[in-house]
C-alpha cells in the first residue's frame, strides 16, 4: 500500500485529514503533492474546518503525526496505485 509522503517527515505519511487551503482534494497520483503546498500555504482539519484539529493542538505536517489520536495516514486507493490505468484500457503491455 503506497502512502502520500509527509513533506516534514518523509518516512511518515500525511494525515489524511489534512488539507491546504489551495488543496481541496490530495492529488493521489503524486505521492509528494504536498510538497507542492507546503510551506507556504495555511492549513486546517477536515475534522474540525479549523487550523486546530480535534485535539486542540495546531494543524500543519510538521505537527500531524501518528502520536495524536486523530491522525489516520492518507493512503493511495488501488485505483491509483502504479501500474493501474483505472479501467481506461490504456495500460502499457
Amino acid at each position: 500500500m503506497r502512502y502520500i509522503k509527509n513533506p516534514e517527515h518523509p518516512n511518515i505519511p500525511i494525515c489524511k485529514y489534512l488539507r491546504a487551503k489551495a488543496s481541496y482534494v490530495p492529488d493521489m497520483q503524486n505521492e509528494h503533492y504536498m510538497e507542492i503546498h507546503y510551506p507556504y500555504d495555511q492549513f486546517y482539519c477536515l475534522k474540525t474546518l479549523h487550523n486546530v484539529g480535534p485535539d486542540d493542538d495546531v494543524v500543519c505536517p510538521e505537527d500531524c503525526l501518528p502520536q495524536r489520536a486523530c491522525y489516520e495516514p492518507l493512503r493511495v486507493p488501488t485505483l491509483f496505485a502504479e501500474g493501474n490505468d483505472g479501467g481506461t484500457g490504456s495500460e502499457k503491455t
